[in-house]
């Protein structure tokens, strides 16, 4: 690895030491702490196993994905003003504090998600064997567009704990469609011409994504607490288990606001990566 893998593996446990122990800061702002960590660790590793990776090779677009990782995260917390399916706990009392450990904290969602997947590609996981492109017809794209749009104004039109699926779910639907029409970088695209390899690393790295957030999230300080409705009394941590299903497609849609919102701030440029496989194709 490179030198800032190992100062975060052992940062990671320094750090799982102090909270115990509820040191300030790091009990207080375990979760950013710990995934700032997670990052560094995982681009190190990458970094040896590819000889190149995201901090190290693209710093500049390292830094613009954690600029829109904040303001995709920001649209979330709107959504949750309404609908009320989550409130945070023991934040720090200053709020200037609380306004930088919240653009830390959700700065780590793009790249913490984008380097678990290229983690789990450089061990070749779902590498496509035998592609079949098959063409996407306008109708699909177009049914997906409507799809995706109505199901993210379906939750402000009619706000309810039991709908905030539709989130999860609608950007991906409602964003897809115009990143294959504009030709950035887009599953859809993948899935075109036969490449599915993609999709189910972000699928996957969703997953392992979800159950760190939640693992952490149980032991900070200021943490997260969940109210939505289902299965409550059956919970990984502070997550009902119902809720661990939205991560993997919430994956999906962060690849996809990420390059909807990227190609908003360099309209003239070409596709993007934020995988390595991405980078690869582009």
């Amino acid at each position: 690895m490179r030198w800032y893998g190992y100062l975060a593996l052992v940062s990671l446990g320094l750090c799982q030491y102090l909270m115990f122990y509820r040191v300030e800061p790091v009990y207080t702002f375990f979760t950013p702490i710990q995934w700032w960590n997670y990052i560094f660790l995982l681009d190190a590793i990458v970094a040896a196993r590819q000889k190149k990776s995201l901090i190290t090779d693209r710093p500049l677009e390292f830094l613009i994905m954690l600029v829109l990782s904040n303001v995709c995260w920001l649209l979330y917390e709107g959504y949750n003003l309404l609908l009320k399916n989550w409130y945070y706990i023991n934040l720090a009392p200053e709020h200037w504090q609380r306004m930088l450990g919240s653009f830390i904290a959700f700065a780590t969602i793009f790249p913490g998600i984008f380097l678990t997947a290229d983690l789990l590609e450089t061990f070749g996981l779902f590498k496509d064997r035998n592609p079949k492109p098959r063409q996407l017809k306008p109708g699909f794209l177009i049914a997906s567009f409507a799809g995706g749009l109505a199901a993210v104004l379906f939750p402000i039109l009619f706000p309810s704990p039991y709908v905030f699926g539709l989130v999860w779910l609608g950007y991906f639907f409602l964003l897809e469609p115009v990143n294959y029409w504009r030709q950035d970088s887009s599953i859809y695209a993948d899935i075109e011409q036969g490449r599915w390899q993609r999709f189910r690393l972000l699928l996957v790295g969703g997953a392992i994504c979800g159950f760190l957030w939640e693992f952490w999230n149980f032991w900070a300080g200021a943490k997260w607490i969940y109210t939505v409705p289902f299965t409550k009394n059956f919970k990984y941590f502070e997550m009902p288990l119902l809720g661990l299903l939205g991560f993997p497609p919430f994956a999906l849609e962060c690849f996809a606001m990420y390059h909807f919102t990227r190609r908003l701030c360099s309209p003239r440029s070409g596709p993007r990566p934020a995988l390595q496989a991405d980078a690869r194709r582009t």
